[in-house]
């Protein structure tokens, strides 16, 4: 292994917050909402979609695409982009939170390696769409670097190697971004880069275009978990939608149930970078990045020249409440502006009192089931169908899934039934009750954190194996 060069003196507080950080996404910017009428009627339909993110866009894309005849309608219960689908890390990737061998071990009989090459045909799938309808996506695919800068995380990256990860070294790595303290990578090139906001924003007014009604600020109080010959009644602001089929696709904002909890991850993003300072970074455009550590982090540099980064550490709320104290965790964005400043200390340059300003901050509920895969669910009997549980990795996952869900809608087929992927109706693992799910999940947030640090730090620990059982990965 060649020794990596040494990293350039640090400046003090290179990385800092602006006077007035915006606390809404980066994505936002230049991209206003579509400002969608509310429902005031009642209404009859086809398929009632219940949650406007990527999830329940993409289930009426796909629904179009199998039975364009049918009448399709989205109800909002805030705005279309409220969710994650438009606070992400604008990853469009065919990594999924579970790593194959774990998922050959789980399913044994099931096609494993199919999977991900489902996972990644669906990045070049949203890319050819991009093109088509979503100008303001910004889609570019320059595939995803997990890098490592000490041996224990090189290891890791080592073992995740396979015919769609390359080993690294210590140059090539370099070549892909400057980060000074790499000393070498994993690279796939199934991945891209989006704004996800423009992506999702210009999905929708397609959908539109192609007669989907989109409604915003519409609430869906209730829904009948009866058959549809029970009319398969639905309440939204109070006013009754018959449909024949109901997808719910709200995945954190979903009720309260220990089929899967929220947890917070949380982003940053920088000024613009200047010309010089990106000529120090050296960072292929369109290459999304992440240091290997064991709590997770993800990063881009927007087509607009920030540094967007994010990563889990906000404490997990008691009962699964959501709270949007934890959007602005002030510990978690402290870390983050700190992972700029260790990944990149040449921006600091010679001027000591040189500055990467932080001009967003922001954050966001994500869905995590017990055995961290996402699930797939349709009830014919009930005329309902579920689709959610993407643990930050959704903006792949959710165009695949969305698929599925109306394949099966439309034909009664569904192409993952041979897939590593649950899509029993009827079983789902579940989160211990509280407060032993709320000690349990801080306790394993805090020990990740720990276990991250006891390894920079050249330590050894015994936790990492358990670590591991114990979330199921």
């Amino acid at each position: 292994m060649v020794t990596p060069r040494k990293s350039p003196t640090a400046t003090a507080h290179i990385v800092r917050q602006a006077s007035a950080p915006s606390s809404h996404p980066l994505w936002r910017d230049g991209i206003d909402s579509l400002s969608l009428p509310a429902l005031t009627s009642d209404l009859d339909c086809d398929v009632a979609i219940i949650g406007g993110g990527f999830s329940g866009l993409w289930s009426a894309f796909h629904l179009l695409h199998f039975d364009s005849s049918l009448s399709i309608v989205v109800f909002e219960s805030e705005e279309i982009g409220f969710g994650a689908s438009g606070r992400n890390g604008g990853w469009v990737s065919a990594d999924y939170p579970v790593d194959l061998a774990t998922l050959a071990r789980r399913y044994p009989t099931k096609d494993t390696q199919g999977f991900a090459e489902l996972l990644a045909k669906g990045v070049d799938e949203i890319g050819e769409i991009a093109r088509e309808i979503a100008p303001r996506a910004r889609f570019r695919k320059s595939g995803s670097l997990s890098f490592a800068t000490h041996e224990r995380q090189l290891q890791r990256l080592r073992d995740s190697v396979d015919q769609r990860h390359q080993l690294l070294t210590y140059e090539e790595t370099q070549s892909k971004v400057a980060i000074p303290s790499a000393i070498g990578g994993l690279f796939t090139e199934n991945c891209a880069t989006v704004n996800p906001r423009g992506l999702l924003l210009d999905l929708a007014g397609y959908l539109q275009s192609r007669g989907v009604l989109i409604f915003e600020r519409s609430f869906a109080t209730h829904y009948d978990d009866g058959p549809p010959s029970n009319d398969g009644g639905l309440w939204v602001n109070d006013f009754r939608v018959s449909a024949h089929w109901k997808i719910l696709a709200t995945e954190a904002f979903t009720p309260k149930s220990r089929e899967q909890i929220p947890l917070y991850s949380l982003m940053i993003a920088t000024r613009p970078l200047s010309a010089k300072e990106q000529a120090a970074l050296q960072w292929t455009p369109g290459l999304a990045i992440a240091e290997a550590t064991n709590n997770v982090n993800y990063a881009q540099f927007s087509a607009d020249f920030r540094i967007a980064l994010g990563g889990r550490g906000a404490r997990y709320p008691f009962a699964g409440h959501l709270d949007r104290a934890l959007e602005s965790d002030t510990r978690t964005h402290r870390n983050l502006s700190e992972m700029i400043h260790k990944w990149f200390p040449q921006l600091g340059g010679s001027d000591q009192h040189s500055s990467i300003d932080v001009t967003h901050h922001w954050g966001g509920p994500i869905a995590i089931r017990r055995n961290w895969e996402s699930r797939i669910c349709v009830d014919h009997r009930k005329g309902l169908a579920r689709l959610g549980g993407y643990v930050g990795d959704g903006l792949t996952m959710s165009f695949v899934a969305a698929r599925a869900v109306a394949e099966e809608i439309v034909t009664g087929e569904n192409p993952l039934a041979e897939m590593p992927i649950s899509t029993d109706c009827s079983k789902a693992k579940k989160w211990p009750i509280e407060p032993f799910r709320y000690i349990g999940a801080n306790a394993l947030i805090s020990s990740i954190a720990r276990l991250d640090e006891s390894e920079e730090a050249g330590r050894q620990s015994p936790t990492g194996r358990f670590l591991k059982r114990l979330i199921g990965r």
